[in-house]
């Protein structure tokens, strides 16, 4: 193999780039506005307590009335992809929210 690519080389091909996981993950809290602040400062709390760095967080609303949509990017290593998934595991239980989505290419509903 060391040949093969020896001679790859030597021809001026260039060898794919191996694809590395994303430290970064997405995952989307839908919830009723009046326990919005609530549902924030758990998140905030419990994921830097699991070593997971929240990097920003949007809100808007969500497309029934009364419910907002936080979006929540996360700064987690491949090493703590299942941390990630027992938290947002763990938030899908809190009072109040409706509906915990997780992925990094299309959603997983959790709940």
């Amino acid at each position: 193999m060391r040949l093969f690519n020896l001679f790859l080389r030597r021809a001026g091909v260039q060898t794919a780039p191996t694809r590395i996981p994303s430290p970064v993950s997405r995952l989307t809290v839908v919830c009723p506005h009046n326990v919005l602040a609530d549902v924030r400062k758990q998140i905030y709390l419990d994921f830097e307590a699991a070593g997971l760095s929240v990097a920003a967080m949007s809100v808007d609303r969500a497309q029934q009335q009364g419910l907002a949509r936080a979006c929540v990017t996360i700064k987690c290593p491949p090493e703590l992809r299942s941390v990630l998934m027992s938290q947002a595991r763990q938030l899908s239980s809190f009072p109040g929210v409706h509906q915990v989505q997780w992925g990094d290419r299309r959603h997983i509903a959790l709940n």
